[in-house]
């Protein structure tokens, strides 16, 4: 499922949403190596601030993993919490193949005791 974020208001409506970032997350959640995980996963395109993320519901509360907007740039494990946005953690991954990322993703959440 994907939807999108302009002027605050929430659609999914994704057909005119066709960046490389946009791209990158439909393969990186086609590669989620757990069932679970791939029927969680929730595209979000953030487009009031020019972001990319792929969200899943887990025990702790929503989890984002924002895509890195450019080259050299990392990936972002965030909590949304009534408290607000939190970084849970990080990694480096622009020039992994999607399926390493997937992989990253998926052991992150296990580890952490979240999916």
């Amino acid at each position: 499922m994907e939807i999108v974020i302009l002027y605050g208001t929430v659609t999914s409506e994704t057909g005119e949403i066709d960046t490389p970032q946009a791209q990158r997350a439909r393969r990186i959640a086609n590669f989620l190596p757990r069932p679970e995980l791939l029927r969680d996963a929730v595209i979000v395109h953030d487009l009031d601030d020019n972001t990319t993320s792929i969200r899943f519901d887990t025990t702790a509360g929503p989890i984002r993993i924002l895509l890195p907007v450019a080259e050299g740039f990392e990936f972002h494990f965030i909590h949304d919490s009534e408290t607000g946005p939190r970084i849970l953690g990080t990694f480096r991954g622009a020039s992994l193949p999607v399926r390493a990322i997937a992989f990253r993703i998926s052991e992150f959440l296990r580890t952490h005791g979240l999916k």
